[in-house]
């Protein structure tokens, strides 16, 4: 698994340092960002990519819950740290991975961490057959915490673009990015191609490569490749090609006899 990048938004200086001392005793984590009230947690999230989010629910005159409301997802792995019990069922609304309770230990910090190690991996776009994770994506849709993504939320040049989901012809991996194409344009959002795939409808898009989600109807052709890959034909006349991993994926009556 490679560096997993960590926010931390906590009022209180000295459970920030805790988890940062916590997290220096596992190789491999790093904290790219801290904030102590609502505004700054949303301005960590734009402004870095992160893996895990540590987040507290009472936040000076906010809560984590606002600052989720307010954010643009698709979220980092979220784990809650929080004083109150009563907050649980609220958090896992959220799709938490984890609800920290403090004043936890570090055996109890550590078995969340086992937690995020294993979901990381299971989902990460560079490890692993990302053709299983597209069909547990399908599997997991009617089980799904959360709804369905209805719009993206690119920032650039200083200000804020919504685009809707509705509007997105396919989305392709270009780095630490993601490349929006819409029939007007192309917008980069700091996210991974595997974070939004997993808040996409999979009966509207298609993974047909680790690094391409394309919306089914706007796939104008399907043809027979070299080696049992297929080759598809978009309606702008983009060409991909499916592996033949993928192309077991492919509704019945698009397969190829």
């Amino acid at each position: 698994m490679s560096e997993v990048r960590v926010a931390i938004v906590e009022d209180e200086p000295p459970a920030r340092a805790k988890l940062r001392r916590l997290l220096d005793s596992h190789a491999g984590y790093r904290v790219v960002a801290e904030a102590d009230t609502v505004a700054g947690g949303l301005a960590a999230l734009r402004d870095h990519s992160t893996d895990v989010l540590f987040l507290d629910i009472q936040l000076g005159s906010g809560s984590g819950f606002d600052l989720l409301t307010r954010a643009s997802p698709p979220y980092p792995l979220i784990v809650f740290t929080t004083a109150f019990h009563e907050h649980a069922l609220r958090a896992f609304e959220f799709a938490a991975l984890d609800y920290l309770l403090k004043p936890f230990d570090r055996e109890r910090f550590d078995r969340c961490l086992a937690r995020v190690g294993e979901r990381l991996s299971a989902r990460h776009d560079s490890g692993g057959d990302a053709a299983d994770e597209e069909r547990l994506r399908r599997l997991g849709a009617d089980l799904r915490h959360t709804p369905a993504l209805s719009r993206i939320v690119v920032h650039e040049r200083g200000r804020s673009v919504v685009v809707p989901i509705a509007d997105v012809m396919r989305m392709s991996a270009a780095g630490n990015y993601v490349e929006v194409h819409t029939a007007v344009r192309m917008h980069l959002v700091r996210a991974t191609l595997s974070r939004l795939a997993q808040r996409l409808d999979p009966s509207e898009f298609l993974r047909v490569h680790r690094s391409h989600l394309v919306r089914s109807a706007f796939i104008a052709e399907v043809s027979p490749w070299a080696h049992g890959d297929v080759k598809l034909t978009l309606a702008d006349r983009t060409e991909l090609m499916m592996s033949r991993r993928y192309r077991r994926l492919l509704p019945d009556d698009w397969k190829i006899v």
